[in-house]
């Protein structure tokens, strides 16, 4: 979960993948007269507002506008620093690695600058950096950055603030993908002890732990648990963004995914079938999201042997990937794999091999850059 600033309290929200995003609030000095409120900080407050719904264009609109502003009045201001974090989690939602580092380490320059080596807002942008660096399959530079942060927020928040638990959940998440399974499960015990304690048992910063979790148990054949876990995770998803908003439909794909897995193939549909209509709703039809949804509906109809369904849904998401991830990303060459398969079960081997071959050199390139 990345961290966002807005005025003088820490709020928090979830992102749409399963790593939990940390809102950081930057404290902006004096506080405003409530009769005359400060233009800047309701730009800030919208655009916050715009990218919680979704809503990324006029998200970037209004903190890109916020950072100019703030920019003119002082170049190295605090205000700065929070526009520029803002404006970073923009882009680390849309997938604009690069823009998001650029923008993290700039606020966490200002930060460090003022003498500020040890508060919530360096804790903050650290824990964004870590989450790029985890995004990138920069294992090694991910864990001590986590380290720095829980060091930092167990000093001046005390171990059972919300900021500890979600910080243990995203350690948990980079143990999990580094294979340290025992370490990933206690991490995310303890996150999500901390944040039930701290915040209930239906808050919405329980959604991307409790999702961790059901992915956990999904991976080891607990499916009973993963479902429960799954759940949870709708509920709390509903309740903060309602029905139409893209943790929703991914919370839907999830399910969908685990009733797959089981073989239950007509729970699986109804799920993905509603994750899709979710997806459309809030975030269009040829959104990476949406894309992701139809190729595991493909997959679906591949198990059922709907052949010529299959191939219909595995066409339209690879046109959406294709476009939105780029023609050589991991996500593209699973999709080609399993569309080659498709085909030449339905009687084209010419077409299914230079599809497979495709998949397979995206294959050798992940392999290439993969952490070792």
């Amino acid at each position: 979960m990345t961290r966002l600033c807005t005025r003088n309290v820490i709020i928090r929200w979830s992102a749409v993948g399963l790593t939990l995003c940390v809102v950081l609030v930057c404290a902006l000095g004096q506080a405003v007269a409530e009769s005359s409120p400060d233009p800047w900080v309701l730009l800030v407050d919208e655009g916050g507002k715009a990218r919680e719904e979704a809503r990324y264009d006029v998200a970037e609109r209004l903190l890109s506008q916020a950072l100019q502003e703030a920019e003119h009045d002082q170049p190295n201001g605090g205000r700065v620093a929070e526009a520029a974090n803002n404006l970073g989690l923009l882009y680390h939602d849309q997938g604009r690695l690069g823009a998001a580092r650029a923008l993290y380490e700039r606020a966490l320059a200002i930060r460090q600058g003022q003498s500020e080596e040890e508060s919530e807002a360096v804790a903050a942008m650290l824990n964004n950096l870590a989450e790029l660096a985890q995004a990138e399959g920069a294992w090694d530079q991910a864990e001590p950055l986590y380290g720095r942060v829980l060091a930092i927020e167990r000093r001046v928040l005390g171990g059972g603030h919300p900021d500890v638990g979600i910080t243990l959940n995203n350690l948990a998440e980079l143990y999990r993908k580094q294979g340290r399974e025992s370490a990933a499960e206690s991490s995310y015990r303890l996150a999500l002890t901390v944040l039930e304690q701290a915040q209930g048992t239906d808050h919405q910063d329980l959604g991307p732990v409790l999702n961790n979790l059901a992915v956990l148990y999904k991976g080891r054949g607990l499916y009973t648990w993963a479902e429960s876990f799954y759940q949870r995770t709708l509920k709390v998803r509903r309740l903060r963004f309602g029905n139409d908003h893209p943790a929703v439909a991914m919370s839907l794909n999830n399910l969908g995914c685990l009733y797959q897995a089981q073989g239950l193939y007509a729970a699986a549909q109804r799920a993905l079938d509603e994750a899709l209509a979710v997806a459309e709703r809030a975030v269009g039809s040829q959104a990476a999201l949406t894309g992701t949804i139809l190729g595991n509906l493909a997959f679906l109809a591949d198990q059922q042997g709907l052949v010529t369904h299959a191939q219909l849904l595995y066409q339209r998401a690879l046109v959406i990937q294709q476009q939105q991830l780029g023609l050589r990303h991991p996500m593209v060459g699973l999709l080609l794999d399993r569309y080659a398969r498709v085909l030449d079960y339905a009687g084209c081997p010419v077409e299914a091999g230079l599809f497979a071959a495709r998949a397979a050199s995206i294959r050798l390139q992940e392999e290439s850059v993969a952490p070792r």
